[in-house]
């Protein structure tokens, strides 16, 4: 037995030493094969500078077999060295060609849509290329004019594109918050027309161009009010833009409305045949309501204030601070059933924090008329010229209690329905 162990064992060596010399051998073979060598060689020297992916990939290929065939040959040791060390270099370089491949073409395709004003096509080139690429910094000067598109063609009376917009423009802005990407050597954001001067200037934009669709052309005013609110506090354009005021001013101004038409429905509904409790019921309810009138009347002044100081500075919005001037006047009447001190009321009302147009309205009560019965002149139909100043003393006593039955031309449509702003200048400029 120990014999034949013996013999196996020495089977098993030489079949190992064989086995080597035969690895050796081959070895050998490869390292001849010149011919064979210098032609691989050159494909790479032939390809490692093209541009061109397809044409680069041959390079790498060439290079790969190259040291897997040569790598170890003495004779070819200059050559394999060269290779590997560029092996990590050109393999980072055809990724990048193969990137480049597939985006430059959407970034074309986009810069083309941009200058033949073609937004349907910006908007899908776009969406392919951050698709595509969501994490590259690129994207920024892409999405920052989609959401500035909808804006602009929303003041055109246009929405098609307001709900991309609207997505685009919040995805800006939290971007741009995060701070992780640097900005253009401009300065900016954006591409062609679409470029803001600067961070700061392209939220304020944004965040006001968000408001702006909502309200006109989504019609969802109670949505849009927390963007108007934000881009009145934030640096740049906007903050001091009169449409960012004016517009909160036409929503409170709108309930202003619906409730002195439920004040002068429940004047209307006093009788004096109505037993005294029910009187008593009566005059609380008008009480309280004209109350809620008199806090949307000064929440509306406010707002209509602030656009009102900013815009009488720029000539160009002189019908615009007109009317809006006219609101107040017709509002103060309203509140304080006289004219006196509107001015002043105004100048001191700005310097005060801009009450948040998402909290709540606090009543006001109304202040003793020192009158009973009879009718009043206050917020009556519209006249057709904006926001009308009311023809009589404003806020009558309806039996001592309350609002009186308008006879004048008292609230019409809003003072901003009637004569915007001038739109805004590009932040950029």
């Amino acid at each position: 037995m120990k014999t034949i162990f013996r013999t196996f064992g020495l089977g098993a060596v030489l079949t190992a030493l064989f086995a080597v010399g035969g690895i050796s051998a081959f070895g050998q073979e490869q390292c001849a094969d010149v011919d064979t060598m210098n032609a691989t060689y050159q494909t790479v020297l032939d390809n490692y500078k093209s541009t061109d992916p397809a044409t680069f990939q041959k390079a790498v290929d060439a290079s790969k077999q190259f040291l897997e065939k040569w790598g170890t040959c003495d004779v070819a040791k200059q050559n394999a060295d060269w290779i590997k060390g560029n092996m990590t270099k050109w393999e980072a370089k055809l990724k990048d060609l193969q990137v480049q491949a597939v985006r430059a073409p959407i970034l074309n395709r986009f810069d083309t849509a941009i200058k033949s004003k073609n937004w349907d096509d910006a908007y899908t080139a776009a969406n392919d290329f951050i698709a595509k690429f969501p994490d590259d910094p690129a994207r920024i000067n892409l999405i920052v004019p989609l959401g500035w598109i909808g804006y602009q063609e929303s003041q055109n009376k246009n929405f098609k594109y307001n709900a991309n917009a609207e997505k685009y423009a919040k995805m800006s802005i939290d971007i741009l918050r995060a701070g992780n990407i640097p900005p253009k050597t401009s300065g900016g954001y954006g591409a062609f027309q679409f470029e803001c001067a600067s961070k700061d200037e392209c939220i304020s934009l944004l965040t006001y161009a968000q408001g702006y669709m909502m309200y006109f052309g989504d019609n969802n005013k109670q949505a849009a009010l927390p963007y108007f609110y934000e881009a009145s506090k934030l640096p740049g354009f906007f903050s001091k833009y009169p449409a960012v005021y004016g517009t909160i001013g036409d929503f409170y101004y709108d309930s202003v409305k619906k409730i002195s038409e439920d004040v002068k429905a429940k004047i209307a509904d006093q009788k004096d045949t109505d037993p005294d409790d029910v009187k008593v019921k009566k005059d609380a309810d008008i009480k309280a309501t004209i109350a809620m009138l008199n806090g949307y009347a000064e929440r509306a002044m406010d707002a209509y204030s602030r656009a009102y100081t900013l815009a009488k500075v720029d000539p160009k919005n002189k019908t615009y601070s007109d009317n809006l001037y006219k609101a107040i006047q017709t509002l103060y009447t309203v509140r304080f059933q006289k004219q006196d001190g509107i001015d002043n009321w105004i100048a001191t009302t700005v310097t005060k924090p801009f009450p948040d147009p998402t909290s709540p309205v606090t009543p006001i009560e109304p202040e003793p008329t020192g009158t009973t019965g009879g009718d009043g002149s206050g917020i009556g139909t519209p006249s057709g010229t904006g926001m009308g100043a009311a023809t009589g003393n404003g806020t009558g006593a309806a039996k001592g209690t309350g609002m009186g039955t308008p006879t004048g031309n008292g609230v019409g449509n809003s003072a901003a329905a009637k004569a915007t702003p001038a739109k805004p200048i590009k932040p950029r400029q």
